[in-house]
């Protein structure tokens, strides 16, 4: 396999000792020879690696993908950090983007291959520990699951980029990208490869390891991110046929302390929302409200019977657009998910009310931008701790159903069976009625139900960039003017921000250090 030069990785500092030896050969007197002996410092090794696994949102640090959502038509972005988010949704995306002391996107490649170059060394030298030899089959099948699904990350990304199974130097500048089939090929086969030697399930207390389950679900990303429709099915029916994950009965306590420990899990990475109150609830509140829902997803959400407003008379519409929730007659997972005019979570919610003594008015400091405050996630037990413990959900089993949807329609059965048969078990989950099969009759009508009903289920969840990319719909739904809640007082919705989409924008842009320390890398085109 190829091998990588990333100057960042070279210039890392680390927080501890061990984190600075699995990023650079000898940072201290610690050596090859006197680490790697004990299960302890194997299980560092470990744990160092899962730490890397991106958090829901709002770090400074590591792959943010709640916060990603900002650039894409569920929410707008606004914060003194990650002032990239923003960059990328206008359409002002390009490789010299360092807008902001704490950049959201250029981290994401040299913390992957940071993570790839530390698995590596765990796969090259932690043979040697007197460890078990089940277990250390294991522990190596979790080191091999994690580096394949780091690359996956970054594919899904930036494109083609380089495939990386050895630990290489600084001096070597000699990169070259492998294609996206060549990625998906390569995660596959390692993914098959660790699920061989890994279990089904784990102690509680080791709930964030890589599973069987979890490699098949990753496989099942790579391949349906690659439009290979009929493998992805197969991948995610392996998942089901484990008869080991269920829907929780729960969604409006699936995301909360309440029911954070559930059979829904797939890939977990633990703590990773733990900033989500401070970064979400009105100022009010001790939040910063940074990132605010679109009108354009709060419209999105069907009526109780099962309608879209589209297929509402333009005045039946025009009220639910004004007031989102009217008579309580929206799909539940709207009031689960967005915080709007009239909502009570946050208490009294009214961005109309100009007066100075209204924190939460529209536009003010630490309020929200479009009318809409994120609810998802936020649980008031973290209110004024600053920071709490919330597990994020990297993979659960409601998304591995619906990417299984998506693979059988994508594949010419959009009249299999199993197409309704799990739609209608996400939908009733949340307390919507069955699929309507007199009008979701054709491949057409049922990639639009299953379009709109991953939106919904998925929200403020990370999946929405990547969805858009695959659909192809960014021209179509990133273009124009990001509208937010209709003003009463005008009868207008507010207009937030004005927005660019070209095709260059289905990938991110190779960061500019890398283009310069490396001549044998290519830029992604456009940029």
């Amino acid at each position: 396999m190829k091998k990588l030069l990333t100057l960042t990785l070279s210039a890392l500092l680390l927080s501890s000792c061990a984190e600075e030896f699995l990023t650079r050969d000898h940072p201290t007197a610690t050596t090859d020879e006197n680490f790697w002996n004990t299960e302890g410092e194997i299980n560092t090794a470990l744990n160092i690696l899962y730490d890397q696994v991106p958090t829901g949102g709002f770090r400074y640090q590591n792959n943010t993908r709640i916060t990603f959502e900002g650039m894409t038509d569920n929410a707008v972005w606004y914060a003194n950090f990650f002032g990239e988010v923003n960059i990328v949704a206008l359409g002002n995306a390009n490789s010299q983007m360092r807008a902001t002391e704490w950049a959201a996107i250029q981290p994401v490649w040299q913390e992957n291959y940071t993570a790839i170059r530390r698995a590596n060394r765990f796969l090259e030298h932690a043979g040697k520990a007197l460890i078990e030899p089940n277990l250390k089959k294991r522990y190596f099948a979790e080191a091999r699951a994690l580096r394949a699904w780091f690359h996956l990350d970054l594919m899904l990304y930036y494109g083609d980029i380089p495939i990386v199974t050895d630990v290489v130097l600084p001096t070597e500048t000699d990169l070259k990208k492998n294609t996206r089939q060549e990625v998906v090929d390569f995660v596959v086969a390692e993914l098959n490869a660790a699920a061989a030697d890994l279990p089904t399930v784990y102690a509680v207390n080791d709930i964030r390891r890589v599973s069987k389950g979890a490699c098949y679900t990753m496989q099942t990303v790579a391949f349906l991110n690659n439009h290979q429709y009929a493998e992805a099915a197969s991948a995610a029916k392996q998942v089901i046929d484990l008869n080991l994950y269920k829907l929780h009965p729960s969604y409006a306590s699936l995301f909360n302390y309440e029911g954070q420990v559930n059979e829904e899990r797939i890939f977990i990475r633990q703590s990773g929302n733990d900033d989500t109150f401070y970064r979400s609830a009105p100022g009010y509140l001790g939040g910063n409200a940074c990132l605010n829902p679109t009108g354009s997803l709060v419209n999105t959400y069907e009526t109780k019977q099962g309608k879209t407003l589209a297929e509402l008379s333009p005045d039946s519409a025009a009220i639910y657009k004004l007031n989102p929730n009217f008579h309580s007659n929206r799909d539940p997972r709207l009031e689960l998910t967005i915080a709007y005019p009239g909502s009570t979570f946050y208490g009294d919610l009214n961005p109309w009310d100009d007066s100075p003594n209204n924190p939460n008015r529209l536009a003010a400091n630490y309020s929200s931008k479009t009318g809409y405050w994120l609810r998802k996630y936020v649980d008031m037990a973290d209110k004024g701790r600053g920071r709490g413990s919330l597990d994020y959900m990297v993979y659960r089993y409601g998304d591995l159903l619906l990417m299984y949807v998506e693979a059988l329609v994508e594949s010419g059965q959009w009249n299999h069976p199993d197409v309704v048969k799990y739609l209608n078990a996400i939908r009733n989950r949340a307390k919507m009625p069955n699929v309507d099969i007199k009008v979701y009759n054709n491949e057409a009508k049922m990639r639009e139900l299953y379009q709109r009903e991953r939106r919904v289920e998925m929200a403020f969840e990370g999946s929405r960039l990547f969805d858009i990319r695959r659909w192809k719909i960014g021209e179509k739904v990133m273009n124009g003017v990001v509208e937010g809640a209709i003003d009463p007082r005008t009868k207008k919705p507010v207009n937030v921000e004005t927005r660019t989409f070209k095709a260059k924008d289905y990938l991110w842009p190779i960061p500019a250090r890398e283009m310069e320390g490396n001549p044998s890398m290519e830029q992604n085109p456009g940029y």
